[in-house]
């Protein structure tokens, strides 16, 4: 079976096997975003190109014990690397310039030994430890980044095995947590011991779904990045949202949450529009609820992507949504159309709009 191995990357590799000063320099800037100046800097410089070159001149046997990363995957495939070669993996970079100088160092060591199919996940902006809400964020754009591209592999028969045997502390934390949602286990290295420590994924249900019901319009106008005040968000858990100044979003669990049941609500009905700006005809309500559910669900996302355009003047107008004015023949009371769904059998949505320029294209 091939599998997909997700691994969380720290900066073992350049803390194992060095001196104590330069050890001290890459715990002082673990979090800098970018390539720091000065004597430190050309330090740290020198450092990273003496380990690469050091790395990729090392069997599996030796790499393991300069990169925890490395360590994991060697175990994982009993020190073999030629029963990974049809493998996925995913190597998740912190938000760093040692982050991701690290996990490309992994990477180009995978390669060494044929293992072609490697990601570098090092675009998830504040994935570093140095402020609690940029992480928040962080994790919850990884949330939806592992909701868009897990499942895609399980599908298609891949064991999605999480590698935890790297990276920091805070995201080994959260990755346990997701790898009971998406993963069909997650591997250690036990302490210091030889032994590779495998953690299933445990039978876990949600049973939240009437609470967000209750509450769906808040739910999707958070998911969306639209406006919520904290007063209207203390109607669902604190655990599923906070705070940053006067804005409000999801929490990684309630985005985390959010991913699990959205596309099982969106099925059932349409539901209550996302924006004020929208409304609809009771006809048209009870046309979209006598479709099938995956056309249920796809007209629901239609009125979320309809209510960004309408709300956000930075979001565009997507061409899966294709808002535009009618050109062909006249529709009665309508001026606009959008399509309800995106593929070859694609209806239109006729409605009208007044005043709102962004819709020209």
């Amino acid at each position: 079976m091939k599998r997909l191995i997700l691994s969380p990357c720290g900066t073992s590799l350049l803390t194992n096997r060095v001196s104590p000063e330069v050890r001290a320099l890459v715990f002082k800037h673990a979090n800098a975003p970018g390539p720091i100046t000065g004597e430190e800097g050309e330090t740290l410089t020198r450092h990273l190109e003496k380990r690469r070159e050091e790395v990729l001149g090392l069997p599996p046997q030796g790499a393991a014990l300069l990169s925890a990363e490395i360590n994991g995957l060697y175990h994982l495939y009993a020190g073999d690397f030629a029963n990974g070669k049809q493998d996925t993996h995913i190597l998740l970079a912190t938000d760093t310039w040692l982050g991701r100088e690290t996990a490309q160092m992994v990477s180009a060591w995978l390669k060494t030994q044929g293992i072609a199919n490697v990601q570098v996940w090092d675009d998830i902006g504040g994935l570093r430890t140095d402020s609690l809400e940029n992480f928040h964020l962080a994790v919850a754009e990884l949330v939806r980044r592992l909701h868009e591209t897990l499942p895609g592999y399980k599908e298609i028969g891949y064991q999605i095995i999480f590698n935890l045997t790297g990276g920091f502390k805070s995201i080994q934390g959260v990755l346990q947590t997701l790898a009971q949602f998406y993963a069909d286990e997650a591997v250690y290295i036990f302490e210091t011991s030889k032994e590779l420590l495998r953690i299933p994924r445990l039978p876990l249900t949600l049973d939240i779904l009437p609470s967000i019901k209750k509450q769906l319009k808040i739910w999707r106008r958070l998911a969306l990045g639209l406006s919520v005040t904290p007063e209207e968000c203390r109607k669902i858990p604190n655990a599923f949202w906070f705070a940053v100044g006067d804005e409000v979003s999801l929490s990684p669990w309630g985005e985390l949450i959010w991913q699990q049941v959205k596309r099982q609500i969106y099925e059932e009905c349409l539901w209550e529009p996302p924006s004020d700006r929208i409304t609809w005809t009771d006809e048209f309500e009870k046309a979209v609820n006598a479709l099938p559910p995956d056309r249920r669900y796809e007209v629901n996302k239609r009125m979320d992507e309809l209510a960004l355009h309408l709300e956000r003047e930075d979001h565009p107008n997507p061409r899966s949504l294709n808002c535009h004015r009618l050109s062909g023949e006249p529709v009665a009371g309508c001026t606009h159309e959008i399509y309800a769904w995106s593929d070859r059998d694609a209806r239109r949505i006729y409605g009208v709009c007044h005043g709102h320029e962004r819709f020209e294209r």
